[in-house]
Parts: C-alpha cells; sequence; structure tokens
C-alpha cells in the first residue's frame, strides 16, 4: 500500500508541474483560466491535494490498519 501512496504522491507532482506549464505557457486562443477544464490552477490545487493526502497516508498507514482492525475485534 505504501507503494500506491507513493505513487500517488508522484502523479500529484506531475500534476503541479503540467499546471505551471500550463500557467506559464498560457493557453491556447488566449482563454482565461475561468473554467476548470482550461488547466493551469485546478491542476495545481489538485495536486497538491493529492501529495498532502498521499503522505499523510504514507506515514501514517501502520496506524490507521492497526487502530481500524482493534475496532473490529471489539
Amino acid at each position: 500500500m505504501r507503494a500506491l501512496f507513493a505513487l500517488l504522491a508522484l502523479f500529484g507532482l506531475a500534476g503541479i508541474v503540467f499546471g505551471v506549464l500550463t500557467i506559464v505557457s498560457g493557453t491556447q486562443g488566449g482563454v482565461p483560466f475561468r473554467y476548470e477544464n482550461y488547466g493551469g490552477p485546478g491542476s495545481v490545487i489538485g495536486g497538491v491535494l493529492l501529495i498532502a493526502v498521499s503522505l499523510y497516508l504514507f506515514f501514517n498507514w501502520g496506524r490507521i490498519g492497526s487502530s481500524a482492525g482493534a475496532a473490529r475485534d471489539v
């Protein structure tokens, strides 16, 4: 599971990189970033969120798994 969380963190990093590249180069045809599907800020926010959640799960997976097992035993 930890390898999966590390892979998700890499996907988040890729989202941030693509978002920054889109912001720097601009959109095609001069379309503003008003719409989420044109990339840029949405990719960066999604990447940051994906990195934060995956790193939290990566470092706390042992505690989360052991507490869930203890709850089932009761």
